[in-house]
């Protein structure tokens, strides 16, 4: 896996947890406190989120981070 698979991957993980929750993109970027155009790049794959990003989304999804990771690693593929 490269690192552009990754962020597909983590991007498209991202998308469904925030649609599961019900949240928009504007939703999710405004309980972080950032731009909702940083939310989409990361959901498109265009960026690779930082672990502190990572944790904070998990805090704002209401999801440990612990889960969050669990189930992130079911969207990859390593083979």
């Amino acid at each position: 896996m490269n690192k552009s698979q990754f962020n597909i991957a983590f991007g498209n993980y991202l998308k469904s947890i925030r649609l599961e929750k019900d949240f928009t993109q504007m939703d999710l970027a405004s309980l972080i406190g950032v731009n909702p155009q940083n939310i989409s790049a990361i959901e498109r794959g265009e960026v690779t989120p930082s672990i502190y990003w990572i944790f904070n989304l998990s805090k704002c999804l209401d999801i440990s981070f612990k889960d969050f990771l669990s189930g992130f690693s079911d969207y990859l593929d390593f083979s």
